[in-house]
């Protein structure tokens, strides 16, 4: 993963998620969940492989939406608990479970760009990422993980610090 400016894309196999389905990839067997860019501005110093890897691989739900949404899809399949901070956040060992999650269940992808924050809303309007929520209200889905991630929210919230 470089350290350059650009957009990515997380791609899952076909049922991984309950309920989502997204565009198929044109040649692997594998649909489109999500869409990103890295960095999100002018002023931003975040690359590709800050935001994939730190973020998104390495890092927990409370810095990614990407995790965020997963855990919000996946946590009553998996058994998964959740926490409330300054927002919901999966328990350390979940975490690194979903993160194993990810490791053998996704696959990304990515493409430089200098100025991805440009062409963000049309990439996400073309390629209809079901887990993006920003930019995306349009998507069939949409309403389906707002709704997902509002039970989670509410559950790390009963759940308590």
């Amino acid at each position: 993963m470089p350290s350059v400016p650009g957009i990515y894309a997380w791609w899952g196999r076909f049922g991984a998620l309950p309920g989502i389905s997204g565009p198929r990839h044109p040649t692997a067997p594998v649909q489109l969940l999500y869409v990103g860019i890295a960095p999100s501005g002018a002023t931003s110093a975040a690359t590709l492989r800050s935001r994939v890897v730190g973020d998104h691989i390495r890092g927990t739900t409370g810095s990614s939406t990407l995790r965020r949404s997963l855990a919000a899809l996946l946590t009553e399949q998996q058994g998964w608990k959740s926490r409330w901070t300054t927002r919901p956040v999966l328990v350390n060992k979940d975490e690194l479970a979903l993160s194993d999650w990810m490791a053998q269940t996704l696959h990304v992808s990515w493409a430089e760009h200098a100025e991805p924050w440009t062409v963000e809303s049309d990439v996400i309007a073309e390629l209809e990422p079901p887990l993006n929520q920003a930019e995306n209200k349009a998507h069939p889905l949409h309403g389906f993980v707002a709704d997902a991630r509002r039970r989670w929210r509410e559950a790390a919230k009963a759940a308590g610090r």
